[in-house]
């Protein structure tokens, strides 16, 4: 085709999707490129062939090391049902920066990590957009709530997602098409919450609707437009851009399957290939006018990079209601029932010697060992925790890998001992047995003491990466020389290349991107459709 596509979308997942949908139903020719397969709703999610097919052992570790996955069996998610949702760590390497350690958990598929997630859909307050205005640290966000709560309605309303109107104010409402179910003793926990804690409001989770056909409904969306196309398999290298103007041409890739390298015509690109993956892209597009990468005339492309603390503490029941007899193994969401969001900070520093807060999110009666309970916290956003590519090390396609550094301060150190602290109250306060190990055995104990180095810190948070939430490495802000993207997610430095995913956020709150990421990325997609109208 020698005509320009008016949009290439790099990435299929829960960026990439949005940006499609409404710039395809805007009018937009669009082509998607996405580095992994297509699924087979059958072959590839099929039923657990025995008992315990969703719990990982020693022999599910041994096994992912031999086929590559020496990383990827480290996520909470990677079970011997989910194994192959997961890339091939060999084929797709990185490196860290001396003295950081990183898990990084990928997907290369088309949906990406939407497979896996828990679809937790929260909107951020106001009060967390603005955070640097509270307490001086970093930038604040270039909008606000009202400026998303349009098109946080309008994914709220397309995908469906149960929950209820609580009214806290670091937590705004959306819009809800029915309760989130809670287990009996959920229920009580919450009745005990409201009396014991009255200044950590609970209210129930807010879950987006399952996807049983496997395909993100947005891709049906796009494709049943009729000006969509999806191509699978295709790893992008890098953006092509026009030695005079700076703006991009296209994108080429290589075809995961010939070795081929492509290069195809755009009038605008997209970049939602999740937030490292999609910074390695941008610092890879180096061109005459943009000689350190794409949209690094700041030079901060890459920096800023966070991802959230993530505590665990959970222990067995007697009891154990399970999510039904119809429920789907691969509904991650119905792992979920109660969530507080932070309480911590929010009417001032309570000098407890951090910044910023965490949230609570809990379980309890619905799978084994019985209950837990995870803090989840905001990481500060600073210059030295950043991707860069990797002088000398290449993935299976050539392409240099990205090299990740994120360590924690003093900050994250204490919000973690904190969150321990809250941990261990809700365990004491409301009577739940804190015995994670109780019903495993001896050999699996073990094991886990062997292998807890590479999950956990030496304080007893998740390792940076493990939350599966990263943020930055391409900040959105008014000021071309230190933001990457402007406000409405465009590079400052190439007004047609979009970067939708969370790699824009220029802080990373304690509630769940995903929901934002969504909202941003239909938002983008609306105004390439504008633009091009135009």
């Amino acid at each position: 085709m020698t005509e320009p596509w008016d949009l290439i979308v790099i990435g299929s997942g829960a960026s990439g999707g949005w940006v499609a949908k409404e710039a395809a139903e805007s009018g937009a020719r669009v082509l998607m490129l996405e580095a992994g397969r297509r699924l087979d709703p059958v072959q590839d999610f099929p039923e657990p062939d025995h008992e315990g097919g969703s719990r990982v052992s020693i022999l599910t570790r041994v096994v992912a090391i031999l086929k590559g996955q020496q990383v990827q069996a480290r996520c909470m998610s990677y079970t011997p049902q989910t194994a192959h949702l997961f890339l091939n760590d060999r084929q797709n390497p990185y490196t860290t920066g001396k003295g950081a350690r990183f898990n990084w958990y990928r997907a290369r598929q088309v949906g990406g990590r939407l497979h896996l997630w828990g679809r937790n859909a929260l909107r951020i307050s106001d009060f967390d957009f603005k955070a640097a205005e509270h307490d001086g640290f970093g930038d604040t966000w270039p909008l606000c709530h009202a400026d998303l709560d349009p098109w946080y309605t309008r994914v709220e309303e397309f995908l469906g997602v149960t929950g209820e109107a609580a009214r806290i104010p670091n937590l705004p409402d959306g819009q809800y098409s029915g309760p989130h179910p809670l287990t009996r003793t959920e229920r009580r926990l919450m009745a005990e919450m409201a009396e014991k804690w009255p200044d950590r409001p609970a209210t129930t989770c807010r879950i987006i609707h399952h996807m049983a056909h496997r395909t993100p409904p947005p891709l049906t969306a796009a494709m049943a437009t009729g000006r969509f196309e999806l191509r699978p398999n295709a790893v992008v290298e890098r953006i092509e851009t026009d030695p005079e103007t700076g703006l991009a041409t296209g994108v080429t890739y290589i075809d995961a399957g010939t070795r081929e390298r492509v290069t195809v015509a755009a009038r605008h690109v997209a970049v939602a290939a999740s937030t490292i993956e999609s910074v390695r892209i941008l610092l890879n597009s180096r061109g005459d006018r943009h000689p350190s990468g794409l949209g690094n005339s700041s030079g901060n492309l890459g920096r800023y990079l966070s991802d959230h603390l993530m505590v665990f503490r959970a222990g067995t029941l007697p009891e154990i209601e399970g999510m039904g007899e119809s429920h789907d193994p691969y509904d991650f969401g119905q792992q979920s029932g109660i969530y507080i969001p932070s309480f911590r900070n929010v009417g001032g520093d309570e000098g407890r010697g951090f910044l910023r807060g965490y949230s609570l999110l809990g379980s309890v009666g619905r799978l084994e060992p019985g209950w837990f309970f995870m803090a989840i916290g905001e990481v500060l956003p600073r210059a030295d925790n950043r991707v860069e590519l990797d002088p000398v090390k290449r993935d299976a396609w050539g392409i240099p890998v990205a090299k990740v550094t994120l360590t924690h301060s003093d900050n994250e150190r204490a919000m973690i001992r904190d969150m321990n602290a809250s941990l261990k109250e809700i365990s004491t306060t409301f009577g739940l047995p804190d015995d994670l190990l109780g019903r495993e055995s001896l050999i699996a104990k073990l094991a886990y003491k062997v292998a807890g180095p590479l999950v956990y810190t030496p304080d007893g948070a998740l390792i940076p990466g493990s939350s599966i939430h990263e943020t930055g490495g391409a900040c959105m802000g008014t000021d071309p020389t230190r933001h990457v993207c402007d406000a409405d997610n465009r590079l400052h430095d190439a007004h047609n290349v979009w970067v939708t995913d969370s790699a824009a956020f220029p802080t990373n709150p304690f509630h769940n991107p995903g929901l934002t990421i969504m909202a941003l990325s239909a938002r983008a997609g609306a105004c390439i459709g504008e633009a091009l109208k135009r």
